[in-house]
């Protein structure tokens, strides 16, 4: 069932999910102002003394290069007149490019902040994470993860209906049921698993799907800006916005046929009896190009299942990354690779861990680049250069920095 936050999104269009998230954020600094003020502390490095009597106002105007804009939210310290925090909240779109009428929408922010830049600051809170000239950009993650805090602490029904909203459309890393995970995933690949009754299982699959499109918006900004720089167009550039795109993928193994006996009955399915485990892959991919020139990139989460998995015997778990193209597709070719992870990283302990499982994935396709780069397995140079230039970004330590003419 939808949530309160989540069935009255619905009666606004895309564009004013922001004007929606912007009031709820003021009434949540209005009823419980630390739940706000300490997030925006940390981010800016404000003492908290300094905000304990903020003031939030919604949609507040400011005056940028060429005239008017108008912010999500503004953040008052106590009874003065210019707010000392500008908050510009993106959720399914992006900052606004430049037009024939007005600078980009970013470069309004960075005036009205250099007007006064010892104190003021500005906050943009978006899905994917990237640099911006002069601004702190947070996901929706880390408000969320810091709002469950309050959300226990202080009983707030106002702030647990906005992280409970936040976690429905994905933007929280969610804690998985490791045990109902393995149950669940135990029905696709092993003979005669006991499961019944499992009413959670599907939903902390749905979950685990959602935490690694949230995973993939750490990596989003690396393959949009090398993909663009080289000059190639990513799946779906043809003017529509395209992120990662997350499946999964079930591989089972069975046991050895005994003579006279069968692996498929007649319908063409794997005999019950003959499952005895197998993969399970959970994993985002970037594409490059199409037709007979394709690439992609698949980073994600392996679940090796065996019949004997339980809670003191879970799953094998990996990290993996994998290159696929036309050239690529041979065994002897196969750009893999994978490193072992605690079952519990990517499921009790995932609203925790979800930073270290981010650098993990960072190195491994990195490993994965090098591996094809020195191969040589990449025969369209544009691809190439996409693939150097994304192995440059990664190895960077830093996000790329956002470019509002890749905003679509």
């Amino acid at each position: 069932m939808a949530s309160f936050f989540g069935a009255i999104q619905n009666w606004f269009k895309g564009d004013f999910y922001g004007r929606h998230l912007g009031l709820i954020l003021q009434e949540v600094g209005t009823r419980r102002p630390e739940a706000v003020t300490s997030f925006v502390s940390d981010v800016f490095g404000i003492p908290r003394r300094t905000l304990r009597n903020a003031r939030f106002q919604a949609e507040y105007s400011f005056v940028g290069q060429r005239g008017w804009r108008r912010a999500d939210l503004a953040i008052f310290i106590e009874d003065e007149d210019e707010p000392v925090i500008l908050v510009e909240i993106k959720y399914h779109d992006k900052p606004l490019p430049e037009t024939n009428l007005k600078p980009a929408q970013l470069a309004d922010y960075k005036t009205w902040r250099e007007a006064d830049s010892s104190k003021r600051h500005v906050l943009l809170l978006t899905r994917e994470l990237y640099r911006a000239d002069g601004i702190e950009v947070r996901r929706w993650d880390a408000l969320t993860h810091h709002l469950r805090r309050y959300s226990e602490r202080s009983q707030s029904d106002l702030v647990d209906m906005l992280v409970s909203y936040l976690e429905e459309e994905g933007n929280a890393m969610q804690k998985i049921d490791g045990h109902a995970l393995t149950r669940y995933l135990k029905r696709f690949v092993c003979d005669r698993t006991s499961g019944a009754n499992n009413f959670s299982g599907p939903i902390e699959f749905s979950n685990l799907l959602k935490n690694m499109q949230l995973i993939s918006g750490f990596f989003h900004g690396h393959f949009k800006a090398a993909w663009k720089n080289a000059g190639e167009k990513g799946e779906g550039d043809n003017g529509a916005r395209k992120v990662a795109t997350i499946d999964f993928r079930v591989f089972p193994r069975v046991k050895p046929a005994t003579r006279g006996g069968l692996l498929v009955d007649d319908e063409g399915m794997i005999v019950v009896d003959r499952m005895n485990g197998g993969q399970i892959l959970v994993f985002a991919r970037h594409s490059l190009g199409g037709g007979s020139k394709w690439l992609r990139v698949n980073y994600g989460i392996l679940l090796d299942i065996s019949p004997g998995d339980r809670n003191t015997n879970p799953p094998k778990t990996y990290l993996f990354a994998e290159i696929l193209g036309p050239g690529l597709m041979v065994v002897e070719k196969r750009v893999w690779i994978q490193r072992p992870v605690n079952y519990a990283s990517v499921t009790d302990d995932a609203d925790r861990t979800s930073g270290k499982i981010e650098s993990k994935l960072n190195s491994i396709i990195l490993d994965a680049i090098d591996q094809t780069l020195t191969a040589e397995l990449i025969s369209v140079p544009k691809q190439k250069t996409a693939i150097s230039m994304l192995r440059d970004s990664l190895a960077s330590g830093e996000q790329p920095l956002f470019s509002p003419a890749s905003s679509v």
